[in-house]
């Protein structure tokens, strides 16, 4: 079972929505426990020794790419791995189907790009 932690309390019960509604072997931590994924305050995720910086500009590694197209749509700037050591190179991941607002989608796009499972 992946553990993933928030720094902002109020990033709960998105993150018990991402987790449901994509079926995810994961839990939220609880209060002080390690964790495996971390959603800081920011919106960026740290995983595995990694962080994807999550935001509206060129320099993210997740950056919004459209926001025409339902749901929005980002872009994974550079190569990453996912937490099984599979290598993501650069794509165009839709936000479409991600709970929450912006900043949450992007967030929930990172946590899923490290389950692998985008």
């Amino acid at each position: 079972m992946i553990v993933i932690a928030c720094e902002k309390r109020g990033d709960l019960p998105w993150l018990r929505q991402l987790i449901q509604s994509k079926a995810l072997s994961a839990r939220p931590a609880e209060r002080g426990e390690r964790w495996d994924i971390l959603v800081d305050q920011n919106g960026n995720v740290r995983c595995a020794g990694q962080v994807l910086t999550c935001g509206l500009d060129g320099r993210s590694s997740l950056s919004v790419s459209s926001l025409l197209q339902e749901g929005g749509m980002a872009a994974l700037q550079r190569e990453m791995y996912t937490m099984d050591g599979a290598l993501r190179r650069p794509r165009e991941i839709p936000l479409a189907g991600l709970p929450g607002t912006l900043e949450q989608r992007m967030a929930g796009a990172a946590v899923l790009l490290f389950l692998g499972k985008i």
